[in-house]
């Protein structure tokens, strides 16, 4: 063999691994760029996507939307969570006494849900209902303590329950509640709020 011949076939295999690495070099900055560019362009939709979001009435018009606090929406899942439990807990008539127990169900723990529902019936509360035709409604007031870092959180509010009689007469009673709230899974239409009241005592 041709001593030159050996030397130019170890300078083409030299050349070959070179030009090999250097085409690897070229294809991983290549796909570090691409994967920046992604995330930037991710971060910019992010950054923007509010103000592309179009909100429209069942009219026609554009509603104008805008980023919520965490800490007030938390205050606002919390608030709602305290009035449609209350609301469902103590309030009924004749046509949707079950259907509030029902749905009371899906905000309160068992055991305080099933003590309001013995405290009304011992107080022939739902027979004046069923039989008489009375109207027992609950509003909340306010919420008056939220506190807690993590789960439970605790909650103290008051409500109204308004009792109407056919007579037209209407008592008044102020309902003050604590408890403790923990998070669950949203399930609409029943809870929406993704809260259960953990501890329940009014």
């Amino acid at each position: 063999m041709n001593k030159d011949d050996i030397l130019k076939e170890f300078d083409t295999l030299a050349e070959a691994k070179r030009k090999g690495a250097v085409n690897l070099k070229l294809c991983l900055g290549f796909a570090l760029l691409v994967v920046v560019l992604v995330l930037a362009w991710g971060l910019t939709v992010n950054f923007s996507a509010l103000n592309k979001v179009v909100v429209v009435e069942r009219s026609g018009e554009y509603l104008k939307t805008h980023g919520e606090d965490a800490e007030d929406l938390f205050i606002a899942l919390v608030k709602n969570t305290c009035s449609e439990a209350t609301r469902y807990a103590n309030s009924f008539d004749r046509l949707d006494m079950k259907r509030n127990q029902a749905h009371a169900a899906f905000y309160i723990n068992k055991n305080d849900l099933n003590a309001i529902f013995s405290k009304y019936y011992n107080d022939k509360a739902y027979s004046d209902a069923v039989q008489n035709g009375a109207v027992y409604k609950c509003e909340l007031d306010s919420v008056q303590r939220i506190a807690g870092d993590n789960e439970p959180y605790q909650v103290e509010f008051s409500s109204t329950l308004t009792i109407h009689s056919v007579s037209g007469q209407r008592l008044k009673f102020l309902i003050r509640t604590r408890g403790e709230l923990v998070r669950t899974t949203p399930q609409f239409p029943e809870n929406v709020t993704g809260f259960f009241f953990s501890q329940f005592l009014q």
